[in-house]
């Protein structure tokens, strides 16, 4: 089995889209594209996970979630003690994939949640410093063809969120690359299952952020 996860641990990794401590911390886990907008998809928020040190607290989560206009609207959520997934059901055709979330203990005065300005600021300096980047994480050979492999996984990390796209190129016997267009909105593992006959195992890969989470008239992804 050929395997590269161990060298991208940067992955999980507290990012933008995490808390701001490491005994405390949440992470949107499943984000979709949804039909039924008037333009293009719109963006289905679905779960998140708590990581608690204290599970005897309840919590208080801040999501701040950016629209088409480029500004970041603030959902804050209490959970009780104990609570580990979280349903989130947040749907909306002008969001563009983008999210931050912090967390806190509910009785913790000391910290205050940043204002969406404030969020709106730290996501230009990250997409100004930092880039998505994938991974092909598990390849192995494929039983029904000697000599060839099955792709199996990858691992993305999108620093800002968002849709990011990959462009996996598989190497064949034949010395020519076939192409695989991929994508995932956020940070996380990319299932993708591909077998062929005349793969070598060799890849290669190029990730960017993808044209729905583009903004005209604005300096964005």
């Amino acid at each position: 089995m050929k395997s590269t996860a161990s060298i991208f641990l940067f992955l999980f990794h507290c990012t933008c889209i995490c808390a701001q401590t490491n005994s405390l911390r949440f992470r949107i886990t499943h984000i979709k594209e949804v039909s039924g907008c008037k333009q293009g998809q719109g963006i289905l928020f679905e779960q998140g996970h708590i990581w608690a040190d204290d599970m005897r607290k309840p919590v208080q989560v801040a999501l701040y979630l950016e629209k088409t206009n480029g500004a970041f609207e603030v959902m804050r959520r209490n959970y009780p003690a104990g609570t580990v997934n979280v349903k989130l059901d947040i749907l909306g055709c002008d969001y563009t994939g983008n999210h931050y979330a912090y967390i806190k203990y509910a009785d913790d005065s000391d910290f205050t949640f940043p204002n969406p300005d404030e969020v709106y600021k730290r996501h230009q300096e990250t997409l100004q410093t930092k880039k998505p980047e994938f991974l092909v994480s598990t390849i192995k050979p494929n039983a029904q063809c000697p000599n060839s492999y099955r792709i199996e996984s990858g691992l993305v990390y999108s620093p800002a969120g968002g849709r990011v796209e990959i462009k996996l190129y598989l190497e064949t016997v034949s010395g020519e690359w076939r192409t695989l267009n991929l994508y995932r909105y956020g940070s996380g593992p990319l299932p993708i299952n591909y077998a062929a006959c005349d793969l070598t195992g060799n890849t290669r890969a190029i990730a960017s952020f993808g044209h729905s989470i583009s903004l005209s008239g604005n300096v964005k992804n």
